[in-house]
């Protein structure tokens, strides 16, 4: 009896563990660089428990009675706690594990490799042995697993390249540069890695490698926008009246942005703030917080005037002022624009960029650093776009309309 009863407990249970596991890795569990700083919140670990265990009790109801197999109750709840102590427990302990490190020996100076280099000196997985700024006496330390190179290097010293080929890169020693380098560690792109017109060039401008992805991308619109367009019919229904009756105003608006190539589109929203000023109307707060506002745009996506990911889609104005004063960054148009992002996933919201307080016409430094570190998220997704990258930014985007994520800081 013992046996089959714990055989039909694994044949409900088994099956939950990669929802579980999607789960977890939605709210970040996989995250060696959260992990690493432990910016995984008891919150998050509370959530996570309670959503995995609601959706494995569903789903063992409705399977049980199909599959016509026993419902673990008791055990479900217990396998649960003793999963997620597990869970708590291992991430908790990786943060204080020491592992094997990376030995880098590190040539040249820039700012990229400045700040890469604070932080990989904080690294569980990284230790710089030596740095020489130039490599005219190279003297290489034992156990070298990677040289990390300035990009300038070659460019300020014409003999680098020969040298470091010679003494390192035929010995076998792996190279990388301080622009890739910083891109693996922070997910996005470099201001020096931004203001490299050819380096920039030669990582978005690659296009064809990316043509069956946007086919298949335009497809997943069509189909994603023909499905959410019947259900959410009632809810915007609901919030239309809501605006009407409530705050009075014309619920939906049109707000000119820019698309695709710098061509004009026009986004519907729900209004949420009073018009012709700044102020948030009484709905505004609620509707923003959950997104609702943003309801109206699956007819954009159907259109084919945004996507479903992509960069946040600018209005005419800012747009045209952050050209004059970033660099490169028109190169964020050469993509559809979409709903949700990369930059939006991992950077707060920007200011209004034309209505914001220009000092002799220059962006002020904060909202200069701000536009260009959006930016670097941005070109990091032209660059690495993928249907898998698309789903990631598309399950986190669904967990942020719900909750707050207490690791972004900029």
């Amino acid at each position: 009896f013992r046996p089959l009863f714990f055989y039909h407990n694994c044949e409900i249970l088994l099956p939950l563990f990669p929802l579980i596991s999607a789960i977890l890795w939605i709210f970040s569990f996989y995250d060696l660089y959260l992990l690493k700083k432990w910016q995984i919140t008891y919150q998050n670990l509370t959530l996570s428990f309670l959503i995995s265990f609601i959706s494995a009790a569903a789903f063992i109801y409705f399977a049980a009675p199909i599959l016509n197999i026993l419902t673990p109750k008791i055990v479900l709840l217990a396998v649960f706690v003793i999963y997620f102590c597990y869970i708590y427990i291992s991430r908790r302990l990786y943060a204080n594990i020491t592992f094997h490190k990376t030995n880098i020996l590190v040539f040249g100076k820039s700012n990229t490799l400045n700040k890469l280099l604070k932080e990989l000196k904080d690294s569980k997985h990284y230790n710089v042995l030596a740095r020489y700024e130039t490599v005219e006496d190279i003297n290489c330390p034992k156990d070298i697993d990677l040289v990390l190179v300035s990009s300038k290097l070659f460019s300020q010293d014409k003999n680098a390249w020969a040298l470091i080929a010679g003494k390192l890169l035929l010995k076998g020693y792996l190279l990388t540069t301080d622009l890739l380098m910083f891109e693996y560690v922070f997910k996005r792109i470099s201001k020096e890695g931004i203001k490299d017109n050819m380096w920039l060039l030669r990582g978005i401008a690659a296009r064809g490698k990316h043509r069956t992805y946007q086919i298949i991308k335009r497809g997943i619109d069509i189909l994603f926008s023909m499905i959410l367009l019947p259900a959410l019919a009632l809810p915007m229904l609901c919030v239309y009246i809501l605006i009407k009756i409530i705050d009075g105003f014309n619920p939906l608006f049109l707000q000119e942005r820019v698309g695709k190539l710098e061509n004009k589109i026009y986004i519907y929203k729900f209004r949420t703030m009073t018009p012709g000023t700044e102020n948030i109307t009484k709905l505004g707060s609620i509707l923003r917080r959950f997104r609702l506002d943003e309801m109206p745009q699956i007819i954009n996506i159907f259109k084919g005037d945004i996507s479903i990911v992509g960069p946040s889609p600018l209005g005419t104005e800012d747009y045209y002022v952050l050209n004059k004063h970033v660099p490169s960054h028109s190169v964020r148009s050469v993509i559809q624009p979409g709903l949700t992002g990369w930059a939006q996933l991992n950077f707060k919201a920007p200011p209004n960029y034309s209505v914001v307080n220009l000092q002799g016409d220059i962006l002020t430094d904060e909202i200069f650093d701000a536009a260009f570190n959006r930016l670097a998220y941005d070109v990091w997704y032209i660059k690495n776009r993928s249907l898998a990258l698309d789903m990631e930014i598309l399950l986190k985007t669904a967990k942020r309309a719900f909750i707050k994520d207490n690791t972004i800081k900029e």
